[in-house]
């Protein structure tokens, strides 16, 4: 009789720690340092956050990764659960692109060249307008995305960092920029005017 696999906190930490350790290699290869700037500053991130969501929500480990899963996880999963900037969503791609591609040259997947495919397949225009659906944000995004958009003016640097652990996949809502936990969060914002007022207006009906 086939098992059934149920999820596991101690699995989970078990992934995350493995892709530290990995995550620690590909750092000092050639293929990381052709990433820009902001790829490079995301890119443990992302790897974390993506081998997270593949476990918590697919209960998929590296070697079982499919074209499906990826896309999954990719298109649906980040902009569904994960807050963060523009540029974080822009960098997903690339980042994981050349980590695929290190993963397999390090035997961790067999199926790198599917995987990479997948991740081409996915369109960087409809990953973005996937993040800025204010629709389709899970509650703990929109509670990521109202600290990361100014909407929570008293910051509480425990609950912030308690909320990247339990809920962005350990993705720190200011990945990328040297400030100071006192900063209003607005200063860094790179979402659109248009975006700040659906989502002022959509939090406005729910508080009526």
């Amino acid at each position: 009789m086939q098992q059934r696999t149920a999820y596991s906190e101690v699995e989970f930490e078990k992934h995350v720690e493995n892709n530290r350790l990995w995550f620690n290699r590909f750092r000092t290869t050639r293929s990381f340092q052709k990433l820009n700037k902001p790829e490079k500053a995301a890119a443990f991130y992302i790897t974390q956050a993506f081998v997270g969501l593949a476990y918590k929500y697919q209960l998929r480990s590296p070697r079982r990764y499919t074209a499906k899963s990826v896309t999954e996880v990719v298109s649906e999963l980040f902009p569904q659960k994960i807050a963060a900037t523009n540029v974080f969503f822009t960098s997903v791609i690339p980042v994981l692109k050349r980590y695929i591609v290190f993963l397999g040259a390090q035997h961790k997947i067999s199926n790198t060249s599917t995987l990479v495919r997948a991740l081409e397949a996915i369109d960087v225009g409809d990953l973005l307008d996937g993040h800025k659906n204010v629709s389709k944000w899970d509650p703990h995004k929109r509670v990521g995305m109202k600290y990361l958009m100014g909407y929570t003016r008293e910051i509480d640097p425990k609950r912030v960092k308690a909320y990247e652990e339990d809920y962005n996949m350990g993705v720190p809502l200011r990945f990328c920029f040297d400030l100071s936990v006192n900063r209003v969060p607005k200063n860094i914002i790179m979402l659109t005017e248009s975006l700040r007022e659906k989502f002022e207006q959509i939090l406005y009906e729910k508080n009526k």
